[in-house]
């Protein structure tokens, strides 16, 4: 499959190449997400609550990346170079301004945090495919002029293969500060994170319209990813194999999470950043 090569998009501001401490009102940083309708009714278990999952050691996930959009949103990112960090479409196409966040456990504050660096992303590139309503080709590179990896608590994650298989059936580890109740409104206060088993495609479909470019995880239990764990990886055994895209809108009930499959769009990837 040919991808097409896709111009870098300079934001419209000017940023410095790093910032030392953002003003953020916290209060309202919204997590973004993408919610959709199953193909099936799904019954919402509101017993059970990243959802499901539990606090990360400090340094756990070196190379997740906070986003902050247009000082009001928030998603995930991850290191994939020490210029470029992989998200998800929906969480910068219509972004202005986003500011990066990467060796933070609580994103919200630097104190005992010698590892955070806050960093201004200067170009962005979306997927020309990318499409709100169908929700295709949901993935979208951000660079910046120096992330420091190598750096203490800072590193960048392996991506898998063109050639890699469909890891169905492998427990994949999914990290973000996405909401952690369908109760809450607010991004959590600390990394989490939680182990998913990978779905076949053909058992996904049966929730979702989702075909190759996808990658799902199974919701059992009430745990999976949840609003603004948005963009961030999905990791197999070292190697980043989905980017968080969508789910149901009730997030503990048991649905499955959908992924953009980093191995369907390692071309595109490697065309756009050089990773």
């Amino acid at each position: 499959m040919k991808f097409a090569i896709v111009a870098l998009v300079c934001f419209v501001s000017v940023f410095a190449e790093e910032i030392e401490e953002f003003n953020y009102d916290w209060d309202n940083i919204k997590p973004l997400d993408l919610d959709v309708e199953p193909l099936v009714p799904i019954v919402a278990n509101p017993g059970l609550r990243i959802v499901g999952g539990s606090v990360a050691a400090r340094g756990q996930f070196p190379y997740q990346a906070a986003l902050i959009i247009n000082n009001s949103g928030f998603c995930g990112g991850s290191i994939i170079s020490n210029q470029w960090v992989l998200t998800a479409a929906h969480c910068v196409d219509t972004a202005t301004s986003v500011q990066i966040i990467v060796g933070a456990h609580n994103p919200r504050t630097t104190v005992n945090e010698p590892t955070q660096v806050r960093l201004a992303a200067n170009a962005r590139t979306v997927h020309t495919g990318w499409n709100s309503n169908t929700l295709a080709n949901d993935i979208a590179l951000l660079r910046a002029a120096s992330i420091p990896v190598g750096q203490s608590g800072i590193s960048r994650i392996n991506l898998a293969a063109a050639s890699a298989g469909t890891f169905a059936g492998s427990t994949a580890v999914l990290s973000g500060w996405g909401r952690t109740s369908d109760a809450s409104s607010a991004i959590a206060t600390e990394l989490r994170t939680v182990q998913l088993p990978v779905l076949t495609n053909a058992v996904c479909q049966q929730t979702w319209s989702i075909g190759a470019q996808h990658i799902c995880t199974s919701g059992a239990n009430g745990r999976g990813a949840c609003n603004g764990d948005s963009g961030g990886p999905l990791v197999v055994n070292g190697v980043q194999v989905g980017v968080v895209s969508f789910g149901n809108r009730i997030c503990a009930a048991g649905a499955p999470s959908a992924y953009a499959r980093v191995s369907h769009f390692r071309s595109w990837i490697s065309s756009n950043s050089g990773v």
